[in-house]
């Protein structure tokens, strides 16, 4: 019991934000209005690889670019902060978040993916300018609150927390 309450006075004196209705179930939300809503997975509208021919013939020692692109030409998800601040309750083990900035297309949005150049933080393989450097928080009640370094640009975002297809997506007004 003292060690919950030291834990919480030492997030309350760095300036971590302690929220009092947090969702209890598993999931990602966002909080918007002091409301966290659910975010759900986005749509993937395809995918397209290139270099596959290569990457084939040499064994995986070549360089395969895939391009995963989200239906629609805006995340249905929107927000006018800067800075949100998502909470979430894995149902696994680890939670290793990467917000990634979307390419706009026409009618869809692209993040690019190289599982070459994946590492520790980027398991995935995002390319480094997609990616939005974040702020990772462990809450008492063993939820996570993410948010990111800097404000947001407007823009198209997607938050992965798995694979990339299972991201969700939102956008930044």
């Amino acid at each position: 019991m003292f060690g919950n309450i030291l834990v919480v006075m030492l997030l309350f004196q760095v300036g971590a934000p302690v929220f009092t209705a947090t969702p209890g179930e598993s999931g990602v939300w966002l909080l918007k209005n002091e409301v966290w809503l659910p975010m759900l997975s986005a749509s993937v509208a395809g995918a397209n690889t290139r270099g596959i021919n290569n990457y084939i013939y040499t064994g995986g020692y070549s360089n395969l670019d895939i391009d995963i692109s989200l239906a629609g030409p805006k995340a249905a998800l929107r927000t006018s902060d800067r800075e949100p601040v998502f909470i979430a309750r894995p149902d696994g083990d680890g939670f290793e978040p990467v917000l990634v900035r979307l390419e706009k297309k026409k009618d869809r949005r692209i993040c690019r993916t190289r599982p070459s150049s994946g590492s520790t933080g980027n398991k995935q393989g995002f390319r480094k300018q997609d990616i939005v450097q974040t702020v990772l928080t462990v809450n008492p009640d063993e939820s996570f609150t993410v948010r990111p370094e800097r404000p947001l640009k407007p823009g198209e975002y997607l938050l992965v927390t798995g694979a990339p297809s299972s991201g969700r997506d939102f956008g930044v007004d």
